[in-house]
Parts: structure tokens; C-alpha cells; sequence
């Protein structure tokens, strides 16, 4: 009796997880709805009547509302899918593909942040096309689109559409995914690059690129659940 009052025992206490651990099922959400929200925003897109610059001014001064829906969507989409990227490395145990994970996600974070940021061209593209002349628009416009900064950001932009390509091949390295993540993702960007700009068909090719991006999201969400239940 002496000893266990020396000794007093202690129930074994659950393992306290880290606040941060609530980050996996936030980005993984992150990474759903902002997939969805980019084909929203390229359904939404106001038509043109060609790849001219004349007329892509033309189309987002025509209706000031369409503009803005598109542009928010695409916007906070982008933003989204660039921010839960970062916490994809998570998903990886052990060495492999444990690099191209983390190089893919961090080139995928820079690029979709940096089309989130391109986007805002849009609310001003569409008011110089209503304030302007048409001539004195499309010099503006060639003016800024021509300028070496905008190049930058624009060559930055690629890695949006490269670093998910990196990291889906990193994750199915780690045993994370399958391999087939890479085939809807790689048709997705040919049929964009091979057909002409079109809200509605463009939008569907972005829903075939979100199923792998998608799934990512819910490895995500389905690894917080399990480490959960386990602590």
C-alpha cells in the first residue's frame, strides 16, 4: 500500500496531435474547391470572337459583371489550389518520391499564385476596352503585355501547369497514388494547348484536369481522418 502511494499510477494519456495537423484536411479541401472553382471561372469566361488582342479587350469590356465573376472565380481558385498545394509533401512517408513531391508542389504553388495574380488583369483590360478608344486600348494593352516584367511573371505561370505533373509523379513514387493520376492531367493540358480558346469546352477539359487533383484533396482529407483515429 506504501508503494503505490509513493508510486501512484497514471492512465496512459492519448498523444496530443499539433494544431498544424488541421492544416492536411483544410488544404486538401482547398485543393477540391479550387479545382472547381477555376473551371467555374473558365465556364464563366465572356466569349471572343478570336485570339486577337482587339478582341479579347472587346469581350471583358462588353459585360462589366461577366468580367468580374470570371476573373474572382479564376482568382481565388487559382489562389486556392496554390496554397494547399504546399501542404502535399505531408502525404509522402519515407524516401521515395519524397523530392519530386516537394519540388512539384512548391513549383505548383508559385505558378497558380502567379496566374491568381494575372487574373486581376482582367477588371483593368476590361476597363480601359469601356473608357477607351479601341485604337488607344489595344496600345495601351500591347504596351503592359509587352513589358519584361509581365514576361517574367508570365513564364512563372508554367509552373502551374508543370509542378502538379511533378508532384503526381512523386506521389505515385511514394505509393501515395496510382500512376493513372498523370493521364487525365497530361489529356487535360493537350486538349487546351491543341484547340482554340472556348469558355464551356475548356471548362471541361479543366474538369477532366481537376479528377487527379481531386483525388489528391482526398488522400488528404482521408489521412487526417486515419491519423485521427489512431491518436
Amino acid at each position: 500500500m506504501t508503494t503505490d502511494v509513493m508510486n501512484p499510477t497514471t492512465p496512459t494519456e492519448a498523444p496530443v496531435r499539433s494544431a498544424g495537423s488541421l492544416l492536411l484536411p483544410i488544404a486538401g479541401g482547398a485543393l477540391i474547391a479550387g479545382s472547381l472553382l477555376y473551371a467555374a471561372g473558365l465556364a464563366t469566361s465572356p466569349p471572343q470572337d478570336s485570339l486577337a488582342p482587339a478582341d479579347y479587350i472587346a469581350s471583358l469590356a462588353r459585360d462589366e459583371g461577366q468580367t468580374a465573376l470570371s476573373a474572382l472565380l479564376l482568382h481565388y481558385g487559382n489562389i486556392a489550389m496554390g496554397l494547399a498545394w504546399l501542404a502535399a509533401p505531408a502525404l509522402v512517408r519515407g524516401r521515395r518520391g519524397r523530392i519530386p513531391t516537394i519540388v512539384g508542389s512548391l513549383m505548383a504553388a508559385l505558378g497558380l499564385v502567379s496566374v491568381a495574380g494575372n487574373v486581376l488583369f482582367d477588371f483593368w483590360t476590361g476597363a480601359i476596352g469601356r473608357e477607351l478608344s479601341p485604337d488607344s486600348a489595344l496600345a495601351l494593352f500591347e504596351t503592359v503585355a509587352g513589358s519584361a516584367g509581365v514576361a517574367v511573371v508570365g513564364t512563372v505561370t508554367l509552373f502551374g501547369i508543370l509542378g502538379p505533373l511533378v508532384a503526381f509523379a512523386g506521389l505515385a513514387r511514394a505509393g501515395v497514388t496510382g500512376w493513372w493520376l498523370l493521364a487525365p492531367a497530361v489529356a487535360s493540358i493537350a486538349a487546351s494547348v491543341a484547340l482554340t480558346f472556348s469558355p464551356l469546352p475548356y471548362a471541361g477539359f479543366a474538369l477532366v484536369g481537376a479528377i487527379p487533383v481531386i483525388v489528391v484533396g482526398l488522400r488528404m482529407i482521408g489521412r487526417n481522418r486515419a491519423e485521427a483515429a489512431t491518436a
